[in-house]
């Protein structure tokens, strides 16, 4: 087992962005159940960005047309998810079972709209992946990365059952969609940099 690899799972998972705030926001308004599912999403989105990688696409991720395409995707996507949020912000908490199968996708989609996770593991990852031992390589890779997600699962599950408050859910959830809406935002700037890239 890599410990440099686990160490950048695990720091890398922990680090703030749409991923983790989605996975505590999903635990906050449901239960450590529907957070899992959530990670359960991003980590399938993280192992189909890896399978790319391996099976000779990295130049996928350098491309400015693919960056481009996917940074006005995962904008809009995240600029919806804020809406959404916002818009149920003051719903008390939904304690009932949802269908894991939307919570898995919003999870999956979180991820792959998001051209940083494939550059990440591009020129982050791919350099400390030992090609002898691919397998020990990676299950490292998401031994941190599991580790840190589901830790925050677990400290956001025992918050939400000692201090969640009707005030406190409001201000979680508008603080969470102002998070995406400025998320969103960062994507179409960096979507606006690879036009320029491309076009000037």
């Amino acid at each position: 087992m890599s410990i440099e690899l686990f160490l950048i799972g695990f720091v890398a998972a922990l680090t703030p962005g749409p991923d983790i705030l989605l996975i505590v926001q999903t635990t906050l308004n449901h239960t450590f159940k529907e957070g899992f599912k959530v990670l359960a999403g991003v980590l399938s989105g993280n192992a189909i960005v890896i399978s790319i990688l391996f099976v000779g696409f990295s130049w996928l991720g350098k491309s400015s047309y693919f960056q481009f395409g996917i940074a006005i995707i995962g904008g809009v996507y995240l600029m919806y998810i804020a809406y959404e949020i916002f818009k149920h912000r003051k719903d008390e908490i939904h304690i009932k079972n949802i269908n894991a199968k939307t919570h898995y996708l919003r999870g999956l989609y979180m991820n792959l709209s998001n051209p940083k996770a494939l550059i990440f593991f591009s020129a982050i990852i791919t350099p400390f992946v030992d090609k002898h031992s691919l397998i020990a390589s990676l299950f490292s890779l998401f031994c941190g990365i599991i580790l840190a997600f589901s830790t925050a699962i677990l400290i956001t599950e025992i918050a939400r059952k000692n201090l969640l408050t009707p005030k406190f859910t409001l201000f979680i959830n508008t603080f969470s969609s102002i998070l995406f809406f400025i998320f969103s935002l960062e994507l179409f700037y960096y979507g606006y940099t690879k036009a320029a890239e491309i076009f000037l």
